[in-house]
């Protein structure tokens, strides 16, 4: 009778607690005994690897004996690998070459032709500047000589309608 008023006692004061379900809450996995040596085997195999003195830090025998020789061996007596590169490996680049050649092929005909352009107008230019440059007497002289050389046949109404049907009013007040 006594638990059970203490039972009574712990549900007032825990009314939450008290309306929960009562159940074993304590479950074993499934399978947990089948696999059970299997892991404990597993867990006893590897304390015994941590508790082994290792003997992966020691030297092999007569290490320092032959150290030099093959120091010596991979240093010294190497021979040097010839690595070869190939520049055409690829159609790529065969590719840009040509296209490479083919734009200053291109480009140095462009400017060859535009120094000819030059060349062209620096020459009409000078020519021009040496006409500024003839004194009005000798164009004088080399017009009467002119004249004397050829002979005019035509008369004056002959030269009048010439000019008129072969040059407009425009062309003959510019000249002016």
């Amino acid at each position: 009778m006594k638990l059970k008023n203490e039972n009574m006692e712990w549900e007032m004061e825990a009314p939450t607690l008290a309306s929960l379900p009562r159940i074993n809450s304590y479950r074993v996995p499934d399978n947990y005994f089948n696999d059970l040596t299997a892991q404990i085997n597993a867990a006893v195999f590897l304390d015994g690897l941590y508790q082994k003195e290792g003997t992966g830090f020691t030297t092999p025998s007569s290490y320092f004996n032959k150290l030099q020789a093959n120091i010596l061996d991979q240093t010294v007596n190497i021979k040097p690998a010839i690595k070869v590169i190939r520049f055409w490996h690829r159609d790529l680049m065969k590719y840009a070459a040509a296209a490479c050649f083919i734009l200053l092929a291109a480009s140095g005909l462009y400017v060859n032709e535009q120094s000819k352009v030059k060349e062209a107008l620096s020459s009409e230019l000078a020519s021009e500047a040496m006409l500024y440059d003839i004194d009005e007497s000798v164009i004088i002289e080399h017009l009467k000589e002119s004249q004397t050389a050829t002979n005019t046949s035509a008369s004056q109404a002959e030269i009048e309608s010439y000019i008129l049907d072969h040059y407009s009013s425009n062309d003959l007040s510019n000249n002016l």
